[in-house]
């Protein structure tokens, strides 16, 4: 397995790029789906399954994503980020 990587978006409403590669900047967190829910949890609005739905989405990101597919959370402090495979 290759790992998860998180992204700060520049603001609420941007869109992440296409791929990657084209992030402008170095991932803020890397780790296992399990390992970036638990970073995320905190900074999201909770409900006691949200870190297992998390964890469960993430994981499927990473087995069957494509360098395209990526997912974007909108966070508590109103900034948002993207995490890719």
């Amino acid at each position: 397995m290759q790992g998860m990587n998180v992204f700060s978006r520049p603001d609420l409403y941007s869109q992440a790029p296409p791929s990657a590669r084209q992030e402008p900047d170095a991932p803020v967190f890397s780790g296992t789906p399990s390992q970036v829910a638990a970073f995320l949890g905190p900074r999201m609005e909770r409900r006691t399954h949200t870190l297992a739905l998390v964890t469960a989405e993430l994981s499927h990101l990473e087995r069957a994503g494509w360098e395209t597919d990526s997912l974007t959370f909108v966070l508590t402090d109103e900034t948002s980020v993207t995490v890719r495979p």
